[in-house]
């Protein structure tokens, strides 16, 4: 992701948007999805995602940060950074325990650095889980053994369950600081999506998604089956050059998941700066006002965003009582 500190010049939102609406707040994710229309890549249909952040192409370029103002669909700015001091809804603001924070390890060292919270209604029927990840930026493990050197992990997705029991979740996010990443989309789906961009005669990303790569994945008529991790091409040495087929680009609507879509490393992203940190990302969903730690409910994905091979790595986090980690 070419970092919003270090671009060189301010590239404009999507082409397919000319200026991202004004609307702060976690957004909706029904269990039916909602219609989509055809247009640039993007097939008509049901899909369960909405867009958030539309610059960077979906961080293959330089993003501009949510603020008040703009670029600010799905952020909240509840302030606290990432002590999770107050709750992103005012109606749902009592805490149900104080924020943990907790080591997250692959392969032998630390992948990074997990915090979270909970909050509660007063009736104990809704909550708000909060979570955020520190990527390490050291470690010896390759995450791409094809290039030169060693590659750290660079996140494209972090998927959260245990919601099965709300018909619609909302969700958002949090953007605490230069570090962070901001989220590109965000959808009711245990399948997280590849996207690569389109790139110019020099080689570098434009602003467009390359051939075939959909902005918003629709739930049909071919998915994937349930538990299949990423859908998309594949690993590209060469990355922009394979076309998706239709069915490579979709995801069925799994109303136990909500996937946030960033780019994220501790490293040195291919496209050639860093976003260390995700942002707070946020869930609203039905609860009994407890908490619960659930194995196998956070799945953080590298999803061949450029040359890198697909890896999901799976951690615990808090959920509702009696959660699982179901497809």
């Amino acid at each position: 992701m070419k970092n919003v500190k270090l671009k060189l010049a301010v590239l404009g939102a999507l082409s397919f948007v000319s200026v991202q609406a004004m609307a702060t707040g976690l957004v909706t994710l029904p269990t039916a999805g909602v219609a989509v229309a055809a247009g640039a890549n993007q097939p008509a249909g049901t899909t369960g995602w909405q867009l958030c952040n539309t610059t960077g192409n979906y961080g293959s370029g330089s993003y501009t940060a949510p603020s008040a103002g703009s670029n600010n669909t799905c952020a909240v700015f509840p302030g606290g950074a990432r002590t999770l001091s107050t709750s992103p809804v005012s109606t749902i603001a009592t805490a149900v325990a104080a924020r943990v924070t907790s080591a997250i390890t692959a392969n032998a060292e630390t992948l990074g650095t997990l915090g979270q919270r909970t909050w509660r209604n007063a009736g104990s029927t809704q909550c708000v889980f909060a979570k955020y990840i520190d990527f390490a930026t050291s470690g010896t493990f390759d995450y791409n053994p094809q290039l030169a050197g060693s590659q750290r992990f660079e996140a494209n997705d972090v998927v959260l369950g245990g919601f099965s029991t709300t018909p619609t979740v909302s969700a958002g996010y949090y953007y605490t600081s230069i570090t962070d990443s901001p989220i590109f989309r965000v959808g009711r789906s245990f399948t997280s999506v590849q996207m690569q961009p389109e790139l110019d005669a020099l080689g570098n990303p434009t602003n467009n998604p390359f051939t075939g790569f959909v902005h918003r994945p629709i739930n049909g008529p071919t998915v994937p089956a349930a538990g299949t991790e990423i859908n998309g091409v594949g690993q590209t040495l060469s990355p922009s050059t394979i076309v998706p087929t239709a069915a490579q680009q979709t995801s069925a609507i799994r109303t136990n998941w909500v996937d946030f879509m960033l780019d994220n490393t501790g490293g040195v992203d291919e496209d050639g700066t860093t976003s260390q940190n995700s942002p707070v990302m946020y869930v609203q969903a039905a609860c009994d006002g407890t908490v619960s730690t659930t194995s196998n409910t956070i799945r953080i994905r590298q999803a061949g965003q450029e040359t890198q091979p697909w890896v999901t790595i799976l951690t615990s986090g808090q959920t509702r009582n009696l959660a699982n980690a179901n497809f």
